[in-house]
C-alpha cells in the first residue's frame, strides 16, 4: 500500500507536532495500547456495565482527567432500513466528535459496532479523544473534528486501535463488505503510528504484531519512511513546535532490501571510473616512466 502524497504527509506531522507542542506533557509516557488483555483485562458481556467498564478503561489511556464524569449513548444506524434481523455485522456510518453532558461527556455509540471488538474499541477511543479535545480547549470545526480527535488518539496511544479500525472486514447480508470507522483512510494512520512508535522508541514489532494484513502493509510501507527521517523523529521527540508550522523536507525513502541488493550488483559490475590527475601527478609519472625505460636501455 503507497504512502500518502508528501503534503498530506507534511500536513499529517504538522498537525501531531501540534499537539504535541501545545501538550506535550500531557502525552509524556504514552504506551502503545494493544487489543489484549494486558490493556482490556475485563469481561465484556454486551450489557451497561460491560460499557461503562471499557469506556473507563479507555479514558484511563488517555490524558482525560479522572473525575470528569464519562456516559454513553447507543445510536440506531441511520442505514439500518429494519428488514435485516440476522445480527449481521454490516459496515454502520462513523459518528464524529462526542457531546457535552453536564460537566462531563457523552460518547455515542453505533449499535451497530456492539458486534465487533475492535470497531467497538475504535469508535470509544475517537469519541473519547474528542473530548480530550474539548478539555483542552481547542476550537475545531465540525468539519475537522473527526481528524483531530484521531490525531488526540494516535498521540494517546491508540494509533493500532485506529489502524485496525480504519479498515475492518465485515460479512453482511449483501455479501462482503470493508467498514471505515476513521476519518483519516489506512495509509494517513499508518505513518501516525509509526511517528509515534519511533518517537516513543516504541518497536515496530510490538506494533505490527496486532495488524491485519492490509493494515501491516500500510505500517511496514510508513516505518521504512520514517526510518528515513530520523531528524523529523528527533523534532518531535525534544521540539515539535519547529515542525508544526509545516516548514520542513522529507528524506527520500530508503529502497528495500532488494534494491539495496541489485543497486550493490550494480555497482560491482560498473568499471571504475577513472580519476583525473592533476598536472604535478603527470610530471612524476612521466618522469618515472623516463627513468624505467632509460634502466631497461
Amino acid at each position: 500500500m503507497a504512502l500518502p502524497s508528501e503534503t498530506v504527509l507534511r500536513n499529517l506531522v504538522a498537525r501531531y507536532a501540534r499537539v504535541l507542542a501545545a501538550h506535550g506533557e500531557a502525552f509524556e509516557g504514552a504506551e502503545l495500547v494493544t487489543p489484549t488483555a494486558a490493556h482490556f483485562p475485563d469481561h465484556f458481556a454486551r450489557d451497561q456495565k460491560s460499557l461503562e467498564r471499557l469506556i473507563a478503561r479507555v479514558a484511563s489511556y488517555t490524558p482525560l482527567p479522572e473525575d470528569v464524569p464519562l456516559s454513553f449513548v447507543l445510536v440506531e444506524d441511520e442505514t439500518d432500513d429494519g428488514h435485516c434481523t440476522s445480527g449481521c455485522s454490516k459496515p454502520s456510518a462513523r459518528i464524529d466528535g462526542v457531546q457535552r453532558d453536564g460537566d462531563g461527556y457523552r460518547v455515542a455509540i453505533p449499535v451497530t459496532e456492539l458486534g465487533n471488538a475492535t470497531r467497538l474499541v475504535c469508535a470509544i477511543a475517537r469519541g473519547l479523544s474528542a473530548a480530550v479535545l474539548a478539555e483542552a480547549g481547542e476550537e475545531v470545526t465540525a468539519r475537522e473534528v473527526g481528524l483531530e480527535s484521531e490525531i488526540m488518539a494516535v498521540a494517546s496511544g491508540f494509533g493500532v486501535v485506529l489502524l485496525e479500525g480504519s479498515h475492518v472486514y465485515t460479512k453482511s447480508c449483501g455479501g462482503p463488505a470493508i467498514h471505515h470507522g476513521t476519518t483519516l483512510a489506512t495509509e494517513e494512520i499508518a505513518p501516525l503510528l509509526a511517528f509515534f512508535c519511533a518517537r516513543n522508541e516504541v518497536s515496530p514489532r510490538t506494533a505490527r504484531k496486532h495488524l491485519g494484513a492490509t493494515q501491516a502493509e500500510a505500517f511496514d510501507e510508513a516505518w521504512t519512511f520514517v526510518e528515513a527521517n530520523d531528524a523529523i523523529v528527533t523534532k518531535l521527540r525534544e521540539a515539535p513546535e519547529l515542525l508544526e508550522g509545516g516548514a520542513f523536507t522529507f528524506e527520500t525513502k530508503r529502497g528495500g532490501i532488494f534494491s539495496r541488493l541489485f543497486s550493490s550488483r550494480e555497482n560491482e559490475a560498473a568499471p571504475a571510473s577513472k580519476r583525473t590527475r592533476d598536472p604535478e601527478e603527470e610530471r612524476r609519472l612521466a618522469e618515472a616512466r623516463a627513468l624505467v625505460e632509460e634502466e631497461l636501455g
